[in-house]
């Protein structure tokens, strides 16, 4: 049992610190593609330069460990639970975990292009692209705590209207900035 405590614990700190990089990542995304759309160009290179170097030490040193530790821990805990494999519920949960990992790397992808240019997303696209880990991490966490598929509907629709209100929240935001 502890050793199953103990992989648990380990799995949940990778994953909020996974998470917690992924959220800001990308956020940091948005503002180096702004950086790209400054008039002065030192002013713009600059910021172009630090953001990448703040992206890169949190994709290299907190999210991509933070990633292995995750998996790690959930491993572990499915080898100890090896029943849990024969559960359409853990099927599920795997699948949007292999979309995350995707995730993952498509921002490193993300990462490298805004190193070198502009093209790619907007900034409203990144913002926008920053809503799927939210939208992940609220199926994989209802997953988890159910263990079931049956009671992921109400999450179902829960994720639906959050889908809804962020995108929503997103073009009003972008029309307020336009605005301003």
């Amino acid at each position: 049992m502890n050793g199953y405590l103990f992989l648990k614990a380990l799995h949940i700190i990778g994953f909020v610190s996974w998470f917690a990089g992924i959220f800001y990542l990308v956020r940091l995304f948005v503002y180096h593609r702004e950086a790209w759309d400054i008039k002065d160009s030192q002013e713009s290179t600059i910021l172009r330069k630090q953001y990448h170097i703040m992206e890169r030490r949190l994709y290299s040193i907190i999210q991509t460990p933070a990633m292995i530790i995750t998996l790690v821990g959930g491993s572990g805990m499915l080898f100890l639970n090896s029943s849990w494999l024969q559960s359409p519920w853990m099927h599920l949960k795997l699948t949007l975990v292999a979309v995350l990992i995707f995730y993952h790397f498509s921002c490193g992808y993300y990462m490298k292009k805004l190193q070198g240019s502009p093209e790619g997303l907007d900034s409203f696209g990144y913002r926008l692209y920053n809503e799927l880990p939210t939208l992940l991490l609220i199926a994989i966490v209802m997953l988890a705590v159910w263990k079931s598929l049956s009671g992921l509907a109400w999450g179902l629709a829960i994720l639906v209207a959050l889908g809804v209100l962020f995108f929503v929240a997103a073009k009003i935001y972008k029309k307020k900035r336009e605005v301003n």
